[in-house]
């Protein structure tokens, strides 16, 4: 805590009725409900792709016997196939009771709200400030990367997993053992790259010389995780009809996964097959071929990426580098990986680097303010001041970053065409498999299966349905056209397949034929 240049609590025009504890909880009921009134309104008007189907489906299967189920692809039927992703569970008593995807919007809201009480707590201890601590959970609610992970489609298992890496940090501030390893061990089961975190907990606690029960029971346990989950755990849940071959394939870094995926290994590893094939050749070729990695990773999108999550943040964690720590193993992977989607600010992939920026962001602060401070007298005012511009910049950099709460209430599809969707979705029995383009899919919930079309060659292909609904709009629709294989045309001339309603782009087809 800073002494002499701690940021002044009381405010001299502060109202009376006015007090931190009143203004935190204003700001998560108007996070909150600005929130699930945004991602009901993109639900309702068909704004979420198939990635809702992958994260709703698990939730809606493990109630009806079928443990994480997911149909997207032909090698496993269960999300731990995938992954190991237990970060799900936390949804269920409350779809249990109520069975709906607004259901997952309203749980996933306020699962990532309330992660603003322990930045409240970590900024008011580390600044000796409850309007600091206020200040702080504003920026952590505003920061762009939050927004956009609070629209991601419901119900991403890596939330959990941000909440219980904020308390445990609290409690590891605090010297609370029991409660500190227990999140860690909680944050680490969400999905298995918060392992790496866990992990750098433990680095970070050596650094600071606490005893070694902080640092060498997260390093260790998270690294052995890590390991285990990836080679071993997730491999068992491929199907039977599955015969995975472990490919040995040399570093190249120009490699697509694509055309190897899932290669015999966790599909999570199978991304980085450009540096080898299995943990221990990556880390192997990473460490031998230093060059050629680091420009990998210096890409002008890469460098773009990083500049605008530290900018989301005035940039405060740089003056931070220890707590940077806890950020660094997710942004070493993403980095590392040749995929586009693990490198913007808009997806899934950037949830558990939030809690050490936020982290970072605080000590950065503090570290910042003693020196502004020092040798000058500074008051509440300035405090108040530096704290509300600070607040004021975040909010404003959402502006030129394509907010998403504005986003999707200034895009939403139209009513007319909305009404179409209902009306072909209708037609649809709620017992048959069907194959749909991405916006399209999460409405056809809940059924217990539903294929992607394009797909790809790990995936269920369209003429395993019994229905296929399309919408002629879809962007990897003409990504497939471009490269010659435009599926809509070989469905209409097909004579399988039957189309049962056509209009304004979208199709809904009926295979009358056998199925493969």
């Amino acid at each position: 805590m800073l002494r002499d240049q701690t940021i002044q609590s009381r405010i001299a025009v502060q109202p009376t009725w006015l007090s931190p504890g009143r203004a935190l909880a204003a700001l998560l009921l108007v996070f909150s409900a600005i929130i699930v009134g945004a991602a009901a309104y993109k639900y309702a008007n068909w704004g979420h792709g198939f990635d809702m189907v992958d994260f709703h489906m698990p939730i809606w299967g493990t109630l009806h016997g079928r443990f994480l189920l997911v149909s997207r692809y032909n090698f496993t039927d269960t999300f731990m196939g995938l992954d190991v992703a237990l970060g799900f569970l936390p949804a269920i008593p409350f779809y249990a009771l109520v069975p709906s995807a607004y259901t997952l919007v309203v749980v996933q809201t306020l699962l990532l709200a309330s992660a603003a009480i322990p930045v409240y707590l970590i900024a008011r201890d580390r600044l000796g400030s409850p309007w600091a601590g206020v200040a702080f959970a504003a920026l952590y609610l505003l920061y762009p990367t939050t927004q956009f992970m609070a629209m991601a489609a419901p119900f991403q298992p890596r939330i959990p997993g941000l909440v219980a890496l904020f308390w445990a940090f609290w409690f590891l501030e605090r010297r609370r053992l029991a409660p500190y390893l227990l999140l860690l061990g909680l944050a680490m089961l969400t999905r298995t790259d918060a392992a790496l975190v866990v992990v750098a907990f433990g680095l970070y606690a050596a650094l600071r010389r606490l005893p070694s029960a902080y640092s060498l029971v997260p390093l260790l346990v998270g690294l052995v995780y890590f390991y285990v989950a990836i080679t071993y755990v997730t491999p068992r849940f491929y199907s039977a009809s599955f015969q995975p071959v472990r490919v040995e394939v040399p570093f190249d870094l120009s490699r697509d996964y694509n055309d190897m995926w899932p290669c015999g290994v966790s599909p999570q590893a199978c991304y980085y097959l450009h540096l080898g094939s299995g943990i221990p050749s990556i880390v192997t070729n990473i460490l031998t071929h230093p060059v050629e990695v680091f420009f990998f990773v210096v890409q002008p999108a890469k460098l773009a990426y990083l500049v605008l999550m530290f900018a989301g943040l005035l940039f405060l964690p740089l003056f931070a580098p220890r707590e940077l720590l806890l950020a660094a193993p997710i942004f070493a992977i993403n980095l590392l990986a040749n995929r586009v989607y693990q490198y913007v600010i808009t997806e899934q992939y950037q949830i558990l680097v939030i809690p050490g920026m936020v982290i970072a962001a605080i000590y950065g602060a503090a570290w910042l303010w003693a020196r502004v401070a020092r040798g000058a007298r500074r008051g509440a005012r300035a405090g108040a001041l530096a704290l509300g511009a600070m607040v004021a910049l975040v909010a404003l950099i959402n502006l030129p970053l394509k907010n998403p709460v504005v986003s999707a209430l200034r895009n939403p599809e139209r009513p007319a065409r909305v009404a179409l969707m209902e009306r072909m979705k209708a037609q649809i029995p709620p017992d048959a498999v069907v194959a749909a383009t991405s916006f399209l899919a999460p409405h056809l919930l809940p059924r217990e299966a539903i294929y992607y079309i394009p797909g790809g060659k790990m995936h269920h292909q369209v003429d395993e349905a019994e229905y296929a609904f399309i919408d002629t709009r879809a962007s990897g629709l003409r990504a497939e056209a471009a490269r010659g294989n435009d599926i809509v045309a070989r469905l209409r001339a097909d004579p399988a397949w039957l189309i049962v309603d056509e209009e304004d782009g979208l199709i809904l087809l009926r295979q009358v034929g056998p199925r493969p």
